[in-house]
């Protein structure tokens, strides 16, 4: 899968985000796939014998027994960072996807704000899988593993971001991210129901259609709700740190005997951060750098 008309993405990401930044800079996404291809490393290092699952398999994949009844509430997270230890193709596959997708889509919401969004929809798509294995027990379906939810979320918020985007799918034909999305779907969707046709599913393969619904799910609601989830996080760290404030003496003093700051400075940096990476990309402290910068020039001007 790869990207068509590279310089129609660059102009359609510039008018959404204002930015000039260079869309190749995949920071967050190409430490997602690291952290991936390590977690993969280590299962293949701890097999104890070929046909068996190894021991960071048995601690880090999604099992319902487990998560239920044993409390291992880690595994609805950490799942999306296992893959198949029998097949290479399921780890390539996915981690080709999130690199060509995810790069796009984190170059339009921001690296930060991307890292929140794949975690969230990993753990939401991990938390329907784990809900169609108890209302829907299937005892060759015990296990789910695999980055395929996170990336079914990133790629329809791609696809609605970029609707008439082309994709070159197996690197050759190309397809409107838009209609290769209603086909992804469709395929879900019957598999799900268990009545896709075995042409479209090699034997012996065991897919998490409901993980993949799941994270398609959670990425259309995070486009369609307009989702900043650093957003919220910002917000709800400020009223925490409020709550948390301790008391102190109230103390008199003169603004006059103060020094005055220079925040030319400190200000140009933060507008360029915000001109490359958009306001929400701004932490608490930053903000009120610029608050305190505005009164400052108010003040100054009267």
């Amino acid at each position: 899968m790869g990207l068509h008309n590279q310089q129609h993405f660059n102009a359609a990401n510039r008018e959404k985000s204002g930015s000039t930044a260079n869309p190749r800079r995949p920071t967050v996404v190409n430490a997602l796939i690291m952290a991936t291809v390590a977690v993969y490393a280590i299962q293949m290092l701890t097999r104890q014998s070929p046909g068996t699952n190894s021991l960071a398999f048995q601690w880090l994949a999604l099992e319902q027994n487990l998560v239920l009844a044993a409390g291992q509430g880690w595994r609805i997270l950490t799942y999306a960072f296992c893959h198949s230890e029998e097949s290479l193709t399921h780890i390539a596959f996915n981690m080709l996807a999130l690199f060509f997708l995810g790069r796009v889509v984190a170059h339009t919401l921001g690296d930060r704000e991307f890292l929140w969004m794949y975690l969230s929809a990993a753990f939401f798509a991990g938390i329907i899988q784990l809900t169609s294995m108890v209302l829907v027990p299937n005892s060759a379906a015990d296990w789910a593993l695999g980055a395929s939810g996170a990336v079914s979320a990133v790629f329809v918020i791609f696809a609605f971001h970029y609707p008439r985007l082309k994709l070159h799918l197996f690197g050759m034909i190309p397809v409107q991210a838009r209609f290769l999305l209603l086909a992804v779907v469709a395929w879900d969707i019957l598999g799900f129901v268990d009545v896709l046709p075995s042409v479209f599913v090699p034997d012996g393969s065991k897919v998490g259609h409901a993980a993949h619904l799941g994270g398609m799910i959670f990425g259309y609601f995070y486009f369609r709700w307009d989702m900043r989830i650093t957003r919220w996080w910002d917000i709800f760290a400020r009223r925490v740190k409020s709550v948390e404030l301790p008391k102190t003496e109230l103390r008199v003093f003169n603004p006059a005997d103060q020094p005055e700051v220079d925040y030319s400075d400190k200000v140009d940096v933060l507008l360029q951060k915000i001109s490359i990476h958009g306001e929400e990309s701004l932490t608490s402290r930053e903000r009120r750098v610029l608050s305190q910068a505005s009164e400052h020039l108010k003040n100054s001007r009267t």
